[in-house]
């Protein structure tokens, strides 16, 4: 928290985030959680709060937890240090449970695991969960943190015995080829645990990761990027709401395009205006809009037009669009919600000059 420049690259890490886990907080003075609130908050309208751990350790060396959250984002319902009652863990683990805007309660457990006893501590992470399920009624969960769960910490052969990773209920989320280590290893340390159907259902598909600061911020300096951190931050995206005054007013939409360059000649003899529900056709600018039920509908009416149209849409453009479709780009389950199939599609044909798009489109029930 002394050099600035330091401070400086933290802040636009941990600004990426509504909610943040940092870890190895080693001040005895618990002051420098606090400056870095400060810094996190400075300039801003939209500001963090901070849940701050007890200092846990077996030993002398104690460290903790520092959670920081927007409130705007997440409302912090409770927070406490799971008790430990078998001393299974050298820090003991920190358990949050949060309520996000769309009224999903989820618990939050922060874990930094003893490397050399990683294999049973991530095995005990499950008693955590029963516990936060037992005594804060929160069944969707997100366990994070540094788990020391690879390289020599953790091998193959020892996975058959961690009840985290065989028990369904738990996805995780961070691979094992995800090296998460900012120095010369290639360890998938850090991992992010999500169980419970609520919270599984708003997890944005692949957008669990991690974070490569020093690229996204163009950072040559490696002592500069080991003063930030010796883990790269590994994160996860979940949906947010919509307030239902906006929601009442507008159709959230998912859409597949294609990009074209038409001709002069194509631009200028366009057929099937009339059949179009909306049709604009001016010297620089055209657009046309149809509605039909159903996918098949949607690639026949595509099929004709492209066809009484072979100057404007190029047979390639058609196959890229309808590969798209047939691979179910527009009927993912977790784009419009389980057991929903949209009842409309919409075919838009736009050109500015002679750059065209035409895409399909669906109406989505995911905020």
């Amino acid at each position: 928290m002394s050099k600035p420049e330091v401070v400086s690259i933290m802040v636009q890490v941990l600004r990426r985030y509504d909610v943040v886990a940092v870890l190895e907080v080693q001040d005895v003075s618990e002051e420098t959680p606090k400056r870095l609130l400060s810094a996190l908050n400075e300039g801003l309208t939209d500001t963090y709060n901070l849940s701050l751990s007890k200092r846990v350790g077996r030993r002398s060396y104690k460290e903790q937890y520092a959670i920081y959250y927007k409130p705007s984002r997440a409302t912090l319902v409770s927070a406490q240090q799971y008790s430990d009652p078998v001393d299974a863990f050298e820090y003991d683990p920190y358990v949050l449970v949060f309520e996000d805007s769309n009224q999903l309660r989820f618990g939050t457990v922060s874990i930094h695991t003893k490397p050399d006893n990683a294999v049973q501590e991530i095995d005990a992470l499950v008693d955590v969960y029963e516990d936060l399920r037992l005594h804060l009624g929160a069944n969707d969960v997100i366990i994070l943190g540094d788990f020391n769960a690879g390289c020599n910490y953790v091998t193959n052969s020892e996975w058959a015995n961690v009840r985290l990773r065989q028990d369904p209920r738990f996805n995780w989320l961070i691979s094992d080829h995800v090296d998460t280590t900012v120095k010369g290893t290639a360890c998938p340390y850090d991992r992010i645990v999500v169980s419970g159907s609520n919270l599984t259902s708003v997890v944005y598909s692949g957008s669990a990761t991690a974070y490569y600061f020093e690229e996204e911020l163009g950072l040559k300096d490696h002592a500069l990027i080991e003063d930030v951190s010796d883990h790269y931050p590994v994160e996860v995206r979940l949906r947010g709401a919509v307030a239902p005054e906006v929601l009442a007013k507008v159709t959230s939409n998912v859409a597949i395009d294609v990009s074209f360059e038409a001709t002069q000649e194509g631009l200028a003899n366009i057929t099937e205006c009339g059949n179009a529900e909306v049709c604009i056709d001016t010297q620089d600018h055209v657009f046309m809009r149809w509605r039909v039920h159903n996918i098949n509908d949607a690639k026949g009416l595509i099929t004709v037009f492209a066809s009484n149209n072979w100057l404007l849409v190029p047979s390639e453009a058609v196959s890229v669009l309808f590969y798209k479709l047939e691979e179910g780009v527009l009927t993912d389950s977790t784009l419009y919600g389980a057991d929903h199939t949209p009842g409309m599609y919409t075919i838009d044909l736009l050109c500015l000059h002679s750059s065209c798009s035409l895409s399909v489109s669906a109406p989505t029930l995911v905020n």
